[in-house]
């Protein structure tokens, strides 16, 4: 493990907190030692989006088992900033990053610097592009395809006749193309008039209540015949509702929205929503960290694993925590322990198994 510089990393972290949310969280000193210690970087885009914090919370949690430090940055949606701050934590003595890119198709010369730097490297969340795959270390994202295929077929059965269709996007998202790409095939396939179904036009939310209130509102009065807007979070959706309730018509759109975030299942709870595709953001991040200390042992990982996702509706909404995220429980531990169970017991058979010649 390399050589950590903590006490320079902790001057440097009080100054950057001041200008961009840095923190470093220290090994729980009582711990029980279990071996060797690594020093784990996250990375997402953002902190100011509660799904990202509950990514963190994931993270935070597989630390605090494994007797980690952690150290991360809020870049607030800043490509250039989450650059220079992955830069840093490279220089403080980082062993492994879980990384969430602002920018697919622009996290090439991040992913680079790591690799040239010995950093392990977990991708969670919003996938890479398929050309820089060979620079991390494994991928740990939702089905993308599942999360968008779900609300399509919601569409697709509660609007039988057809629909005139807003998308409110992210576009610099590979994983948001790819949620956008499987809404259409879960309309596709659910449907026997697929053409009745009209993409009216593609905005850009960014992601942001804020950002998707103001284009919402541009794009229903440009047009005055949407039926859905199917938003790629709830927190876009939420910026779609304001916008509707604006306009006076709540109840005359039904809006779509993903993640299964508190904020979309109180929506769909109250009836401004109809239905949002859920993640397990908590799971992921604890999974990111798992899996990453098992590359810095040298245990093989499954390089790309998808998390299922479900489907709220009104049908369904009683059944969950309005309140809360995914959670972790028992399961989930016991699911990555037997992982690491598994691929040692392998190994160790693996070695003990005479080859021919030795049996010859």
């Amino acid at each position: 493990m390399k050589k950590k510089f903590i006490a320079a990393l902790l001057t440097g972290a009080m100054a950057l907190s001041m200008v961009a949310g840095a923190a470093t969280v220290m090994a729980d000193d009582a711990k029980e030692d279990s071996g060797e210690k690594y020093t784990i970087g996250f990375s997402p885009y953002t902190l100011t989006n509660e799904y990202f914090t509950a990514v963190l919370d994931g993270v935070q949690k597989a630390c605090d088992e494994t007797g980690s430090e952690l150290i991360y940055f809020d870049p607030q949606n800043d490509p250039t900033q989450q650059a220079s701050q992955i830069d840093d934590m490279i220089a403080s003595g980082i062993d492994a990053l879980v990384y969430i890119p602002y920018d697919s198709a622009g996290a090439k010369t991040v992913l680079e610097n790591c690799k040239k730097a010995d950093v392990k490297v977990i991708n969670v969340d919003n996938v890479i592009t398929e050309d820089d795959y060979d620079l991390v270390d494994g991928i740990i994202a939702s089905d993308n395809t599942q999360l968008g295929y779900l609300s399509g077929q919601w569409v697709a059965e509660n609007h039988p006749d057809g629909a005139n269709i807003l998308i409110v996007h992210l576009q610099t998202a590979e994983s948001c193309i790819i949620n956008v790409d499987g809404f259409w095939q879960g309309i596709k396939d659910n449907t026997d008039n697929p053409d009745a179904f009209v993409e009216a036009q593609v905005v850009e939310g960014e992601g942001s209540t804020e950002t998707s209130f103001n284009v919402v509102s541009d794009a229903l009065q440009a047009n005055d015949d949407i039926d859905v807007i199917y938003c790629i979070n709830d927190t876009s959706a939420l910026g779609a509702v304001q916008a509707v309730e604006d306009a006076g018509k709540t109840g005359k759109i039904d809006i779509l929205g993903k993640d299964g975030a508190p904020i979309g299942k109180h929506a769909i709870k109250d009836g401004t929503m109809v239905q949002s595709s859920a993640q397990r953001p908590t799971y992921m991040g604890y999974m990111g960290v798992k899996e990453a200390i098992d590359v810095l042992e040298g245990k093989e990982i499954e390089f790309n694993t998808a998390i299922e996702s479900y489907s709220i509706t009104k049908d369904n909404i009683d059944d969950y925590d309005l309140d809360a995220w995914d959670t972790l429980d028992e399961e989930d531990a016991d699911a990555a322990d037997d992982a690491d169970a598994t691929e040692t017991t392998d190994d160790a058979e693996a070695d003990a198994e005479p080859t021919e010649e030795a049996a010859e």
